[in-house]
């Protein structure tokens, strides 16, 4: 009788084991990472092209070659949004060095839309389609939302503007390098 237990443990540990091993290979295979200067770089398969906004650049190049700012900036406004969204659903998966990362970086667009702030149109006037209805109102309150996230890294009584918007939001080297090699 104990033989059997034994036997039945071990061959449930293997299948359990064998599981896990292959669970792990099939979602190590969705993601890639490479490194790009140092810094390792992950995607999924699945959107090959997140956080490769390539065709927004070249549209805001566009605009700002054609002279038309206004537009660019309302649209490096528009991806700022998105990117900001997408980190408050980052932030609470990091820890220690990589939370500070971030979140000096959202100190700085925090300030940056502080001083530039950005009017949210809610009107829903020449909506005809209803999917687009509630798409855009969607987007009115994710931009709430984004304001309120950024709201929290700004001491409110530092309104004042003093400490403009930099172009310093990415550290000049990988923190984990040491130059005494």
């Amino acid at each position: 009788m104990n033989i059997k237990i034994t036997n039945l443990l071990i061959i449930g540990s293997l299948l359990s084991l064998l599981m896990f091993l292959f669970g792990r290979m099939s979602i190590s295979r969705s993601v890639i990472t490479y490194s790009v200067n140092g810094w390792p770089v992950s995607f999924n398969r699945v959107w090959p092209t997140y956080g490769l906004p390539l065709a927004d650049y070249a549209a805001i190049a566009e605009m700002l070659q054609s002279g038309h700012s206004k537009e660019a900036i309302h649209h490096v406004d528009a991806l700022l949004d998105i990117v900001v969204y997408d980190a408050k659903f980052r932030r609470p998966l990091l820890q220690g060095q990589d939370i500070k990362m971030l979140d000096s970086a959202l100190v700085k667009v925090a300030r940056y839309r502080e001083q530039f702030p950005r009017l949210i149109d809610t009107s829903t006037n020449g909506f005809g389609n209803s999917i687009q209805l509630k798409q855009y109102e969607e987007w009115i309150l994710e931009q709430k939302q984004i304001d309120a996230f950024l709201h929290s890294f700004v001491n409110t009584n530092e309104a004042t503007h003093s400490r403009p918007y930099t172009n310093d939001l990415l550290p000049a080297k990988r923190p984990d390098t040491n130059d005494d090699q």
